[in-house]
């Protein structure tokens, strides 16, 4: 019941827009009760959240510091619990980060004590809170470590995949020990100290590294500079649902740039019914979204050709959503026509009011009620639905490093939302998208953020 206030207090939070921006963490790493739905249950729903028949898994991921682990354990999680698995990441470096101080941090009984205390709450995980994936993110670089862990979760029928991150690209490295000294451990730390730190404790765990090989007899996969190269090895004993989680992987990369989600213009009747194209009011509009978008994304420029190849347009099918990008195509943008970005499909409630599906149809209203998210009225989409269309659209848009702009009716911008944000399906149908805001969401190492950006 708690995490349903917390979740309605942050969506209230989102439609109260006093200020110019809103700014908003993700949602993965808020507690979540195993009671409640846990995502867009993208494949299926079941009343246990365990799916595949695949067991319960614990995936631990493998290497030095400033290997993108947390990035990779982030991602993992918010799309495993967009597909409908009940999944929980466990950071070592927060549990650290809680209870540590600069005196103690290098202190061998206190890692292990963290470790031990992590241990300790996926076990409760997956035994009491019915959990099916934990990501465990911590170095494990010790044989013997890993060793324990398959012992240890094998004990409670427990399946174990490493993830090993390798990273030997120089500017990768460089560009992770950047991020990860701006992490909350060095919060207030001079840049002098806390580099010298860093490097201290990298240069130690070196030594210790021992790196995964096949005679450990695990199953494991190596993670080469973040998706160049996959090694897989056993992965077969694990299923399905790990198939897919690699082929995630595959598709995932370590960005820098940004999603823009807009709703689409009006027209003049904006009915489902009538294919418009856009009115007056919708023309001004597209017009305001182009010249905003071009100054967020610092390509307007005077007198000089803009790089048109550094932002990607994406609508969908319908007219008016098309034609909201009429100004990009006039500038020399490619907007491409997506069809997974069609809106959901009403049936037979199109273009209705709530008074009157409550008139004509009452049974299927009062079933709507109790789950707007998997519930279909005659000849329509649901939500659950619109998501299983759009996942291939997601995994290009994880293998992309280039700004994008969405533009789209409001049920698809609320899935979209609901995977980038990790909410979950008692929040996605309730999403609104006002055209007075461009969304603007940002990929980061720990969480993606969003901010409202005002459109004139």
């Amino acid at each position: 019941m708690n995490v349903n206030k917390n979740n309605k207090e942050n969506f209230l939070k989102e439609k109260t827009l006093n200020d110019d921006l809103d700014y908003r963490k993700d949602a993965v790493h808020e507690p979540v009760d195993c009671g409640c739905p846990m995502a867009p249950g993208q494949l299926y729903p079941t009343e246990t959240g365990t799916l595949f028949h695949a067991g319960n898994i614990l995936i631990a991921l493998v290497g030095l510091p400033a290997t993108s682990k947390t990035l990779l354990a982030v991602s993992m999680t918010r799309y495993t619990r967009w597909l409908g698995v009940r999944t929980r990441s466990f950071h070592v470096s927060e549990y650290r980060r809680h209870k540590s101080n600069r005196n103690i941090a290098l202190s061998l009984k206190f890692e292990q004590d963290m470790v031990d205390e992590v241990l300790k709450d996926i076990i409760d995980f997956f035994e009491n809170k019915k959990g099916q994936i934990a990501i465990f993110d911590s170095l494990n670089i010790l044989k013997s470590d890993r060793k324990r862990l398959v012992s240890l979760f094998e004990n409670i029928n427990v399946k174990v995949l490493f993830i090993e991150s390798i990273v030997t690209d120089p500017k990768l490295v460089n560009k992770n020990i950047e991020i990860a000294l701006k992490s909350n451990q060095y919060l207030n730390w001079r840049k002098e100290d806390a580099i010298d730190y860093y490097t201290k404790k990298l240069s130690i765990k070196e030594s210790q590294y021992e790196h995964i090989t096949p005679d450990e007899n695990c199953n494991f996969l190596k993670y080469i500079n973040f998706g160049e190269q996959l090694i897989i090895n056993h992965n077969n004993q694990l299923g399905y649902l790990i198939n897919k989680i690699v082929f995630f992987l595959m598709n995932l990369r370590n960005k820098t740039s940004r999603v823009y989600l807009a709703r689409c213009g009006t027209s003049d009747s904006d009915k489902y019914t009538n294919d418009e194209v856009l009115n007056e009011e919708g023309i001004r509009y597209s017009k305001n979204l182009t010249d905003l978008v071009l100054d967020r994304v610092g390509m307007h420029r005077q007198g000089k050709k803009v790089d048109t190849e550094s932002l990607v347009i994406w609508t969908g099918p319908r007219k008016r959503t098309y034609t909201t990008g009429k100004f990009f195509i006039e500038k020399g943008f490619d907007v491409q026509e997506r069809s997974q970005l069609k809106q959901l499909q009403p049936g037979s409630v199109a273009d209705m009011t709530i008074e009157e599906i409550k008139e004509k149809y009452p049974n299927e209203h009062a079933e709507f009620l109790k789950d707007p998210y998997h519930y279909r009225y005659p000849r329509a989409e649901s939500y659950h639905d619109l998501a299983v269309r759009m996942e291939s659209l997601l995994l290009e848009l994880e293998h992309m490093n280039t700004n994008v702009l969405i533009i789209a009716h409001e049920s698809t911008l609320r899935v979209l939302y609901g995977y980038l944000l990790a909410y979950t399906v008692l929040d996605v149908p309730k999403l609104e998208f006002s055209r007075e805001f461009l969304t603007e969401i940002t990929f980061g190492p720990f969480c993606n953020t969003v901010e409202k950006i005002p459109i004139n």
